[in-house]
């Protein structure tokens, strides 16, 4: 019997540690790299650009690569930035340009864990997504019907 309380205890012991180190580990993401985004979006048949000679005059932006589908509807561009503190100022004042297009009939969402911040907004007929993981950011600013190609990009992307 007293067996039994024992391995009752460590059971739920065990089953604690777990759970907390789930929580813990669902809290951050992986960041991936330029060679990440550029492979996914060339297996989705999209143009890659490497445009971080347009940002050579900000030395705290290392890469920048858009890509954009064959018919041109809309971009998702990816920043690498020297450090997190770098992006993350970046998403703030990216987000807070967009937070001006607030206006009228529209829809939000944010979110964040321990090396993630994410933001999305819904209005004036655009859709503009914006997730920054440690030191790199993905920025969307285009017309709402792209949306689902995007969300389906950065759902593979798995940001």
């Amino acid at each position: 019997m007293k067996k039994t309380t024992i391995l009752t205890k460590a059971s739920a012991l065990l089953i604690v540690t777990v759970m907390f180190t789930l929580v813990l580990t669902g809290c951050t993401k992986t960041a991936v790299t330029t060679a990440d985004f550029t492979a996914l979006a060339q297996t989705k048949g999209y143009i890659v650009e490497d445009a971080s000679s347009q940002f050579s005059a900000y030395d705290y932006i290392k890469e920048v690569t858009i890509v954009a589908p064959q018919s041109l509807d809309y971009q998702i561009e990816f920043y690498v930035l020297s450090d997190a503190a770098y992006a993350q100022s970046f998403f703030e004042n990216n987000k807070t340009n967009f937070e001006m297009n607030k206006s009228g009939t529209y829809t939000d969402s944010s979110g964040s864990g321990k090396n993630y911040a994410i933001y999305k907004l819904n209005a004036n007929d655009k859709y503009m997504f914006l997730e920054r993981v440690d030191n790199t950011v993905v920025y969307v600013n285009t017309e709402k019907e792209n949306k689902e190609a995007v969300e389906a990009f950065v759902k593979e992307l798995k940001y």
